[in-house]
């Protein structure tokens, strides 16, 4: 199911995973082509791991849950609830996890040679380098990112928890904001329109916009800001 607006797009998870590169059913104004949240049978569990590669597009993941560790272009960090990891086009990268874990990943288009795979340097070539990769470590991952540089296309993207009857009220957004629901419902609510979001759901809601959020039950979301 996809929903349309001007200044408004949902996608549920379903629809959402027709493709993981140059998903062409996001809007133009997205400065992202992929939000997923990440937990079909083969993943989220104990020992799982991607082996050494990079991509022609950057590629940005959110570990709600789970501990392990990430290599990017051979620098090791850790991996706890709520890290973010951003790995730009040209940057190697691994992860193994060491314990049962849940994430989002978002990427951006798809630039240079425009392949939509893992591409491994032993099979396609060295890689290209744009900029360093980075990661927030979970317990500082509370805000806008610091210090993102230049090609990070977002301002944030972080977890956030709302307990029953929580209702993130009425705002006029400053940026383009996009969310996936991880966990329970959220309903959203835009001018004369809403719609409920499941587990999976994505919302991209363009600036400019007036929304508001409510969680009757309680729910968990990726949020993004652009």
């Amino acid at each position: 199911m996809i929903i349309k607006g001007n200044d408004y797009f949902f996608i549920s998870e379903n629809s959402n995973e027709s493709t993981y590169w140059q998903n062409e059913i996001y809007p133009e104004w997205s400065s992202i082509t992929t939000f997923r949240f990440c937990l079909p049978p083969k993943w989220g569990h104990f020992g799982f791991g991607v082996e050494p590669h990079y991509h022609d597009c950057d590629e940005i993941w959110l570990f709600t849950k789970g501990k392990g560790e990430v290599w990017l272009d051979d620098k090791i960090y850790k991996i706890t609830p709520n890290t973010l990891v951003y790995t730009p086009m040209g940057v190697v990268h691994r992860f193994q996890m060491f314990t049962d874990f849940e994430n989002t990943a978002l990427v951006t288009r798809l630039e240079r040679d425009k392949r939509p795979i893992h591409i491994i340097e032993e099979e396609h070539g060295a890689p290209k380098k744009t900029v360093l990769g980075f990661v927030v470590p979970g317990e500082e991952n509370n805000g806008p990112v610091k210090n993102r540089g230049k090609r990070f296309p977002l301002t944030e993207l972080r977890q956030v928890c709302l307990s029953k009857n929580t209702t993130i009220k009425k705002e006029e957004l400053a940026n383009n904001e996009y969310w996936t629901v991880i966990e329970g419902h959220v309903l959203v609510k835009i001018d004369r329109f809403e719609t409920l979001m499941s587990t999976g759901d994505v919302a991209l809601l363009k600036q400019g916009i007036v929304r508001e959020l409510e969680a009757s039950n309680g729910c968990r979301l990726a949020l993004a800001k652009q």
